[in-house]
């Protein structure tokens, strides 16, 4: 049977990929302030939880986008909007029976460890992904770099909570930067090393909705190999020599 997945926010960026994406796979169900053409929508505000109601109920797994993006330390925004939403969310997948969550967290979540990333990134300019998670992992203590990653810190801790106490299955997903045209960061030099394609991210999620399927609490990071794409948009990218790249490259998802 297909499974009914609803995806939080998915009226932005992270969430417009995966509709592309899943739409033949899932059954998907958008949970949104604003209608989302073309999908099933729940219109709520996670920000209020009497808004969704029992509107989870029949739902099988739940991708968790919605936030407030921005680094800019809007303590009056990040705070209901990815703090208190998630909390929101949470309890009205408990009440709906829904116990399967796959959680959008960031590198935010541990991007003061940025420095010494960047330094080893220097010494070897072709790490792969699977080498430059490890190396993300060993400093898995959470160093956000803004209130932003600090609400991405407490949307883990939720998760983890509700599996303790609720036998909940989490993944959270710790992304890269997710660019809209799925290219490195033209003001930072060192944005392919720490990005994430679109197929990868797509792959990931996908990796985690099955992961779902059994219960416990998983954090993984999500980021692509090196590669340098110098062109212009509409040029065809040159990939730098020595770095192979193959498809579906991201690990640990």
């Amino acid at each position: 049977m297909t499974e009914k997945l609803c995806v939080t926010g998915m009226s932005g960026r992270l969430g417009g990929i995966l509709r592309r994406a899943l739409a033949a796979d899932f059954e998907l169900v958008a949970l949104n302030r604003s209608r989302v053409p073309g999908v099933p929508t729940i219109r709520a505000d996670l920000g209020r939880p009497d808004s969704i109601g029992d509107a989870l109920a029949g739902i099988d797994a739940i991708v968790h986008l919605a936030a407030y993006p921005f680094a800019d330390d809007r303590a009056d925004v990040i705070v209901p909007t990815n703090v208190l939403g998630t909390l929101h969310l949470l309890e009205a997948a408990r009440r709906a029976g829904v116990r399967r969550i796959v959680f959008g967290s960031s590198l935010s979540a541990i991007g003061g460890h940025r420095a010494a990333f960047l330094d080893l990134c220097r010494k070897r300019p072709f790490l792969t992904a699977a080498r430059k998670v490890a190396f993300l992992e060993g400093l898995e203590s959470p160093r956000p770099d803004s209130l932003y990653g600090v609400s991405k810190v407490f949307g883990e801790a939720l998760c983890r909570l509700y599996v303790d106490r609720h036998r909940f299955s989490c993944v959270c997903l710790r992304l890269a930067e997710v660019r809209p045209d799925d290219r490195p960061n033209p003001r930072d030099p060192h944005g392919a090393r720490i990005m994430c394609r679109h197929s990868d991210f797509v792959a990931g999620v996908r990796a985690a909705v099955a992961h779902t399927r059994r219960p416990g609490f998983e954090l993984r990071t999500l980021i692509s190999d090196d590669f340098r794409d110098p062109a212009p948009p509409g040029g065809s990218g040159r990939r730098k020599p020595g770095a192979r790249v193959p498809r579906g490259a991201a690990r640990r998802a």
